[in-house]
């Protein structure tokens, strides 16, 4: 079966599938039965053949090879040379042995492993494509059996450990990049091994014609988890623990996120693997992350405390966002009294009088929705948000919602508050679904007169107003909503906002 000797048959089958196992005979044997050993699956086929009694078939002399009956599943022959440089020939080589004690930490000697390997890549890139294809065959069969052998087998042989290690190595490094891999060897580990029937019955095809369907169309993971917002996420964590995490909170977890992304082994990993592969191990990779972040964080507070100067540096920094945010934060909870008083605008509050109603005229004027309208896309646009009342004149003065509640020609058939709302979501459909999101309002009662305080927050992305056929951007001043036309001035602030 293309091997053009016995001895060949003993020197290629012999140090490849031979170093692994082979069936030791018992007493009860035919000791002239012979072995079928499979260079495809690389396995004793013999029924006496017990695990407790695996040794080299390497160590066999060649008078007994005679009882060897070498088989290739795979129709193209291995060539000889490619077997014996991948194991035999490679014991001999100098760059094996000191590969080894860098093999076995390979955290720590990264790049001395790289360079020691070198002259193993090159021999390998000075093959022909054939011999390459073949000789990847030969260490990809040889590191995957060897490897789930090892943890059911005992072996006792420092040398085939040591081929293991160096091969292992060696087929990462001459892998073909179009079917690149991720080698998890060292993060899935077998500890247990179960064995269970739970079916038993006729699997025959039935005689019919059919349709075949695979199951997996090599285009990646067969169904895709949809994503959801993570303030979704934290709430579900918090209702199924019990736990109080908050936004702020989640400011860590991005942080241990981001170390992982650039981490250059997980981005490979990414890159070579569907999501359901790139999961093995992934707790153990979050957990290492998680540890190393605690550490810099906590450097970092230390270098606060201990420099003076970096430390006034940094408050600098931040008290001019801590002021606004917090603002802001208090404008959406406090009792709505708080926010009401003469010259109360400000570039984070402002006040409308009515949201339809002109009160000038006396009549329902669009002008006004529209003014509504841009300052809430404002505050959607500032970097902080911001808080719109209704019902309050510029002055302080409280107007009430009557008559907005007038123009309803539903009123009576629902309530006003339920009208006023739903009239108020529709004028916010002209920024868009993401952009409504962001709003939120409550009702109020001063003196016998509703009012409305609306809480806008703001928006990760640039929002446009849609009036008919224009698209309008609206941008928050200290003294109130200014529309930008100039698109290289819209496109400075945009940048400045959100990044370029």
């Amino acid at each position: 079966a293309y091997l053009e000797s016995e001895e060949e048959a003993f020197g290629t089958l012999g140090v490849f599938a031979g170093s692994l196992l082979a069936g030791r005979r018992t007493s009860d044997a035919d000791p002239e039965a012979p072995l079928d050993v499979r260079a495809q699956d690389v396995y004793v086929e013999n029924r006496y053949a017990r695990a407790a009694n695996v040794k080299r078939l390497g160590s066999l002399g060649p008078e007994q090879v005679g009882n060897i009956r070498p088989v290739l599943a795979d129709p193209h022959p291995i060539p000889r040379a490619a077997a014996l440089w991948a194991l035999a020939d490679a014991g001999e080589r100098e760059d094996v042995p000191a590969a080894i004690p860098l093999l076995a930490d390979p955290e720590r000697n990264h790049q001395r492993i790289h360079s020691v390997m070198q002259p193993a890549v090159d021999r390998f890139h000075a093959l022909d494509s054939e011999r390459q294809d073949a000789f990847r065959d030969v260490l990809t069969r040889f590191t995957r059996i060897y490897s789930f052998l090892s943890q059911v087998v005992s072996f006792t042989d420092v040398k085939l450990e040591r081929d293991y290690l160096f091969c292992r190595r060696l087929a990462q490094l001459v892998r073909e990049e179009s079917v690149a891999s991720v080698d998890l060897g060292d993060s899935v580990e077998l500890t247990h091994l179960r064995m269970e029937k739970v079916w038993q019955g006729d699997a025959s095809l039935d005689v019919d014609d059919g349709e075949v369907v695979t199951i997996y169309g090599g285009a990646g993971g067969g169904r895709r988890v949809e994503e959801v917002p993570l303030s979704e996420i934290i709430q579900r964590i918090n209702d199924r623990f019990g736990t109080n995490i908050s936004d702020t909170d989640r400011l860590f977890a991005d942080q241990v996120a981001d170390d992982i992304v650039a981490n250059e082994t997980i981005q490979v990993q990414a890159l070579a693997n569907s999501e359901e592969a790139f999961s093995v191990g992934f707790d153990t990779t979050w957990t290492k992350a998680l540890t190393g972040r605690m550490n810099a964080n906590e450097q970092f507070a230390f270098q606060l405390l201990d420099n003076q100067d970096l430390r006034a540096a940094v408050v600098e920094e931040y008290r001019a966002r801590i002021y606004s945010r917090a603002r802001v934060a208090r404008q959406r909870t406090c009792p709505i009294g708080e926010l009401i008083r003469p010259d109360g605008e400000t570039r984070f509050l402002e006040y409308k009088s009515t949201l339809r109603w002109d009160i000038q005229t006396g009549e329902k004027a669009g002008y006004v929705e529209d003014v509504v309208v841009k300052t809430i896309a404002g505050f959607a646009n500032s970097r902080y948000g911001g808080t719109l009342l209704v019902g309050v004149t510029d002055t302080g003065g409280i107007y009430g919602l009557e008559a907005d509640y007038a123009t309803f020609s539903k009123r009576g058939e629902r309530g006003d508050h339920d009208l006023w709302g739903q009239h108020l979501k529709n004028l916010l459909d002209r920024l868009g679904a993401s952009a409504a999101a962001l709003v939120d309002w409550d009702f109020f009662t001063i003196d016998g007169k509703d009012l409305c305080r609306i809480s806008i927050d703001p928006s990760d992305h640039p929002v446009y107003e849609t009036r008919g056929e224009d698209q309008l951007f609206w941008w928050r001043t200290p003294v109130g909503t200014d529309r930008i036309t100039d698109p290289k001035e819209r496109d400075r602030l945009i940048a400045r906002r959100w990044g370029a």
